[in-house]
């Protein structure tokens, strides 16, 4: 499904495949009483999970009061990538402004937005999408279900805006992936949909 969004830059669409749920941002009980559905809607009303309930409301929750902390513009939640399937996942984007330019090292000022973003992300990959060039830094990590052990993901993505300065963060959080590359390359795909919307024409274009 496709969604569409706003950054203070502009306006973007993205399109994330299976099932997701937005969570609303701007206002913090509205975001609760959200994720509090999602929950139930996941879940169940069985009284025998109402401490499973609990625990995902509550840690839902101090996800989503981070994100606005951070300044998030947009969260959402993967609730199953095909029918049947869950896919556990957030994804969060917010704005960032590029670095100050330090001594040495790639231009940050300069036009080649790819030695920028190599400047801006030191360890990053960079990977040609569809809206120019992308800083994509990943994060393998472990996450414990009882006795297992499963290995968890983060990601974050660097997309230049393309009028003025800045940059869309995306941040991906996957706990319990079993193929951490194979889930590195469906998440790439996806931020390689976003396209961005064209700005509104101006008074004084529409004269002309």
């Amino acid at each position: 499904m496709t969604y569409t969004a706003r950054s203070p830059q502009g306006a973007y669409s993205i399109v994330l495949p299976g099932t997701w749920a937005e969570v609303p941002l701007d206002d913090g009980d509205v975001m609760r009483e959200r994720v509090k559905a999602l929950v139930l809607q996941r879940v169940g009303r069985n009284d025998r999970l109402a401490r499973v309930r609990k625990d995902a409301r509550d840690e839902l929750v101090r996800t989503a009061e981070r994100a606005r902390t951070a300044g998030a513009t947009a969260f959402w939640m993967s609730l199953e990538v095909l029918p049947g399937i869950p896919l556990p996942a957030a994804l969060i984007v917010s704005d960032r402004a590029w670095p100050a330019e330090g001594s040495g090292g790639p231009d940050l000022a300069g036009p080649d937005l790819a030695a920028r973003l190599m400047a801006a992300r030191p360890g990053a990959e960079i990977l040609d999408h569809r809206s120019g060039p992308v800083a994509r830094t990943s994060e393998i990590g472990e996450d414990a279900i009882g006795e297992l052990r499963e290995p968890s993901l983060f990601l974050e993505y660097s997309v230049p805006y393309p009028h003025g300065e800045g940059l869309l963060s995306i941040t991906v959080s996957a706990p319990t992936v079993h193929d951490p590359e194979l889930y590195t390359v469906f998440f790439d795909a996806i931020v390689d949909s976003l396209t961005w919307a064209e700005p509104a024409p101006t008074s004084e274009e529409i004269s002309r």
